[in-house]
């Protein structure tokens, strides 16, 4: 490092990592006007074309026509059972999903051997699409809710055992290296090291899976005859209340974004003692 001409060190730039890790993102008070104000554009845009006429009533209804049904949907008891059917299915599927693939991940991340053997089978399931894959679900399970919850478990269960897999892969070969060389326990290798290292990364599954278990929830109500969001979105459409069926879609996108909210604040409580990321 340079010294001055008097023999001292030049004081560090306590100023530039500030600066650096504010650069090029809005401060905390800026970004919810931001955010506020791109809600309010796609509204007036919304208003806009429905009012201009370039799209039909029926299939665009005006943002006032598709509010003004909130107040009675949220006094009908009818609303709140299809929110509870759509919750329960994809809740379980998510909860099973985790359960199985998490502790997969985690062993197969560990091992390499497993981790090996175990990429040819796993690439082939995880190819399947499934929704695809749902008339054989109606002929084995039928249309009833361990259907539901078996189609949200598969499309879940992958993106959380490839993070969690990931995540235990992610230890540094140094460490491995040190590990091996005192000769570690393995129970003690998996709780001091494997399990904080991959945290984060099975954090970020489980985020990822539990927006996907609403979406494929509500995919397999509107396919079938199973009660929920997707099946009253098909019955409102189907009775030419279509702003009765934008209604249930924009309770479809709000279920989702609070998933979205509590799934990172209980990655920011669970990941406290990570270090907060600087970006350049």
């Amino acid at each position: 490092m340079a010294t001055t001409t008097t023999g001292r060190r030049p004081a560090p730039d306590r100023e530039r990592p500030a600066r650096r890790a504010g650069a090029g993102s809005p401060g905390r008070r800026v970004l919810p006007m931001l955010q506020l104000s791109a809600f309010l554009a796609v509204l007036v845009l919304w208003a806009a074309l429905a009012a201009a006429g370039l799209v039909s009533a029926t299939a665009l209804p005006g943002p006032a026509a598709v509010f003004g049904q909130f107040p009675g949907l949220l006094g009908s008891p009818a609303y709140w059972q299809a929110v509870g059917d759509t919750l329960n299915g994809a809740v379980t599927g998510f909860a099973a999903a985790a359960v199985i693939g998490v502790p997969l991940g985690l062993v197969t991340g560990t091992y390499a051997a497993a981790e090996q053997s175990s990429r040819l089978l796993v690439d082939v399931l995880r190819s399947f699409p499934v929704i695809a894959l749902l008339p054989v679900f109606l002929l084995v399970l039928g249309s009833t809710p361990a259907m539901k919850t078996t189609v949200v478990l598969l499309a879940c269960v992958f993106p959380v055992f490839l993070q969690a897999q990931y995540g235990a892969r992610s230890v540094t070969p140094m460490i491995a290296e040190t590990m091996d060389a005192y000769r570690v326990p393995r129970h003690l290798r998996f709780r001091k090291v494997i399990l904080p290292s991959a945290t984060p990364s099975v954090m970020t599954g489980l985020r990822l899976a539990a927006t996907t278990s609403v979406l494929v929830a509500i995919g397999v109500e509107v396919l079938t005859t199973l009660p929920g969001i997707g099946h009253e979105v098909v019955q409102a459409q189907q009775g030419g209340a279509a702003a009765r069926a934008y209604a249930y879609i924009i309770t479809a996108g709000v279920i989702g974004w609070s998933i979205t909210l509590l799934s990172q604040f209980a990655e920011r409580r669970l990941l406290r003692w990570r270090p907060p990321a600087h970006t350049d």
